[in-house]
């Protein structure tokens, strides 16, 4: 984290962030808002999905679950308090996580992906067809949060900041955990996972954390999600939104906690930009998203770090090294990640 801290990228960006809503009207503020919220989904889903391997078509349940714990707070115990939603938010997000981690990481690949749909499929329909949380209507016309008592949550650039720093935390927490011996054994994982599993590595264990870590961050951004738009639906848990967060994590650059958060900006303008003028917006993101698979494999943020001509350690973004240490990586990952004693 100090390492992060005294970068000067990373407050560089801080700052131009901040300034955002100082140049904006309300409109393009609450799209800001937007940007940095489902950039706080793309990179917790980058955790599973570009640092440990496993790619996940349930988190917009975790999304949904951290929206519906901030909305049941205020609708029905008439508690505002942000703080207060984000605890309920950590409870019931991080038991349902472990459930599926449970269950899903037995299996690899695709498997792996089917299990966490069905998870996520079952927790949508519930929602759905329940009428003590609004059934398909969801839960509308929600109070603003507050983050001290008195203090609401109640202009767009309120909103933003708030987001904004809760965006700023959850990414220097990834940040530490990424670059720490955990975050160096599930890119082991991700490379090799066999390996892992022979130098004596708890695999499943490690995919289970992983697993919750993603799921909490994805949360909070679901939790932020009623502040800014008033209502939490069952819209938010569909299986739809966790392809539009593996698409972010694509455009933005997997394994790179930066990228994401560059592509749920990206995707967002995108998707608001092109669906006012056209009816069939999804043609346009197909074919930006076929283009950056063709030509930008390493996403928008691989090609900046191209244009900076940076090197960078598989797995660990941000970290320089050696061309022979990167070559000893892809031979034994697990090697760098060091053996347990």
């Amino acid at each position: 984290m100090m390492a992060t801290l005294r970068a000067w990228p990373f407050w560089a960006c801080a700052a131009g962030l901040a300034l955002l809503p100082l140049i904006s009207g309300p409109f393009y503020t609450y799209l800001w808002v937007t940007c940095l919220i489902f950039g706080i989904l793309a990179m917790g889903l980058d955790i599973l999905m570009g640092y440990t391997g496993q790619v996940s078509f349930g988190h917009a349940a975790f999304f949904g679950l951290g929206a519906y714990s901030t909305a049941v707070m205020i609708q029905f115990y008439k508690i505002q308090s942000l703080w207060v939603s984000l605890l309920v938010m950590a409870v019931v997000v991080g038991a349902y996580a472990l459930i599926v981690s449970y269950f899903a990481t037995t299996r690899r690949g695709i498997y792996f992906a089917l299990l966490t749909l069905i998870f996520a499929e079952v927790v949508h329909r519930i929602f759905f067809y329940t009428y003590a949380f609004g059934a398909s209507d969801g839960i509308q016309g929600l109070d603003p949060v507050t983050i001290l008592p008195g203090v609401p949550v109640d202009t767009p650039t309120k909103i933003y900041y708030v987001v904004l720093a809760a965006l700023l935390v959850c990414y220097l927490a990834a940040s530490v955990l990424v670059r720490s011996h955990f975050g160096r054994v599930l890119a082991a994982i991700r490379e090799n996972e066999d390996r892992a599993r022979f130098l004596g590595y708890n695999v499943r264990r490690y995919k289970m954390v992983a697993c919750v870590v993603s799921a909490l961050i994805a949360g909070v951004a679901g939790a932020l999600y009623p502040a800014r738009a008033g209502f939490a639906t069952p819209d938010l848990l569909m299986w739809t939104l966790s392809g539009e967060a593996i698409v972010m994590v694509m455009l933005g650059g997997a394994g790179t906690l930066v990228g994401p958060i560059l592509g749920g900006a990206f995707f967002t303008i995108l998707v608001e930009k092109v669906s006012s003028v056209w009816d069939y917006y999804f043609i346009a993101v197909g074919l930006v998203l076929a283009a950056v698979v063709l030509f930008m494999p390493k996403g928008l943020f691989g090609l900046v770090a191209r244009w900076t001509r940076r090197r960078e350690a598989p797995g660990a973004a941000g970290i320089r090294v050696p061309a022979g240490a990167a070559a000893e990586v892809r031979r034994d990952p697990a090697a760098r990640a060091g053996r347990r004693t």
